[in-house]
């Protein structure tokens, strides 16, 4: 039999745990990302491994539970009426969509010291229970219509028809009109600084339902990253200010001046959290953790903290794929920063790359960069980070300079926090709450 394997990318060693028991079986699996071909469009394979499968096993985690990437699995799944089974990693809650999804499928939970031989006892039990109901068909098809044999198809029937119903109830609830917009055009949606923000529409889905956007201005001044000594520059004593350290190890570039990798840095937690105390894995962005000791934001409401509601729910989970020093990694993301080759979708839908930063951002900024930059040399437009580090250094990342600079990118230092924040997300315009200027 042919699995397709589910999963969040949180739980990727437990999925190859898992697909390689099922091979050993003697089934064969579809296992992201290692049977996407090289060359081919990722969602494209993803839909195709879905298609072909007998059983899509989902392997359910809190992070499967809220992943929007799992969420189109298991829909496509659904609507080809593939059977799916659910393998509990954890205990969860279900979301509402995935909750209605699964109702009619098979569940099997997991138990203390399980070695997930579970799944593969169910997965063959599936198998033969198929080839005795395609033994039954051929019977009836061949006039022995015996009630034993007639009453597992009813049934079957039943089910299906089921489903189709939940299918088409579904489609009627979820077939709302997306909101009309075009590269370029302006949506007002969310708050932060007590003020609503304006984005930009840079790139749309085939079928318009999905936006992804760029905030109009700059929203805020912030460091990257903080330098994980807790002081800038300064590590048990030393102050190293004045010294390159790009020859220096990984772990002491981190300390003395950050972590130029977007899935570890500070910006991206703080834009990703709803809740007014955010909780930092690694060290908080305090002031004096950065480079002028001023603009630290350890205390600041996540950036979503002022968005309402339904708001949260219309912000789509991205995938984000960075590439860095470190090798090409993809995160899941509500706000993310762009990168330097998304910056061609600016080109394609008309927009600037030059940004103003809003009044708020400016009362808020402590550093006085930009009332520095802007007095040496009269241009409004200021710098922005990006989300891609520098390949030749630790702890520096680019930025998109202002229209003074001879160069469209530049890098600098993570724990400078005088550089501007516009976060970019991915919106569902079918969401009553988009409003378009």
């Amino acid at each position: 039999m042919y699995i397709f394997v589910s999963h969040s990318s949180t739980d990727f060693d437990i999925a190859q745990k898992v697909c390689k028991l099922i091979e050993d079986s003697g089934h064969q699996c579809f296992f992201a990302p290692r049977d996407i071909r090289t060359g081919r469009e990722y969602a494209q394979e993803l839909i195709d491994g879905i298609e072909r499968a007998d059983v899509v096993l989902l392997l359910l985690s809190k992070e499967a539970n809220t992943s929007q990437h799992v969420l189109r699995e298991i829909e496509r799944a659904v609507s080809k009426r593939i059977t799916i089974m659910v393998y509990k990693l954890e205990e969860v809650t279900l979301t509402k969509s995935m909750e209605y999804f699964l109702m009619a499928h098979q569940w099997i939970n997991t138990k203390p010291g399980e070695n997930y031989k579970e799944i593969v006892k169910c997965i063959n039990e599936f198998e033969a229970f198929n080839e005795g109901w395609e033994k039954s068909v051929k019977a009836v098809d061949n006039g022995q219509k015996k009630r034993k044999a007639f009453l597992p198809i009813l049934a079957t029937f039943l089910v299906l028809i089921l489903v189709g119903i939940g299918i088409l109830t579904y489609g009627f609830i979820r077939d709302k009109k997306p909101v009309k917009v075009a590269p370029g055009d302006t949506i007002v949606f969310g708050m932060y600084n007590n003020e609503p923000i304006e984005w930009r529409v840079l790139k749309l889905s085939e079928d318009g339902t999905q936006a992804v956007v760029v905030s109009t201005n700059i929203l805020t001044m912030k460091a990257f990253d903080a330098a994980e000594s807790g002081r800038y520059n300064y590590y048990e004593g030393k102050n190293y200010g004045a010294e390159n350290i790009e020859e220096e190890s990984i772990e002491l570039q981190h300390f003395l001046r950050g972590n130029n990798q977007w899935s570890a840095s500070n910006i991206r937690t703080w834009l990703n959290a709803t809740t007014e105390i955010v909780r930092y894995e690694d060290q908080p962005p305090r002031a004096d953790a950065m480079s002028e000791f001023v603009n630290g934001y350890d205390a600041e409401p996540g950036f979503l903290s002022g968005f309402r509601k339904e708001e949260l729910e219309a912000i789509l989970i991205t995938q984000v794929e960075t590439v860095g020093t470190e090798e090409k990694l993809i995160t899941e993301d509500k706000v993310f920063l762009l990168s330097s080759e998304e910056l061609e979708w600016f080109y394609e839908a008309d927009i600037s790359l030059f940004a103003l930063p809003t009044d708020a951002a400016l009362t808020q900024d402590k550093s006085e960069w930009y009332e520095f930059d802007y007095s040496q040399n009269g241009v409004a437009d200021y710098y922005w980070w990006l989300r891609d580090g520098d390949a030749e250094s630790e702890y520096r990342a680019l930025l998109v300079c202002n229209s003074y600079s001879r160069e469209e990118i530049k890098s600098e230092s993570v724990g400078m926090e005088g550089f501007g924040i516009r976060p970019a997300m991915t919106l569902d315009l079918t969401a009553d709450c988009i409003v378009v200027k």
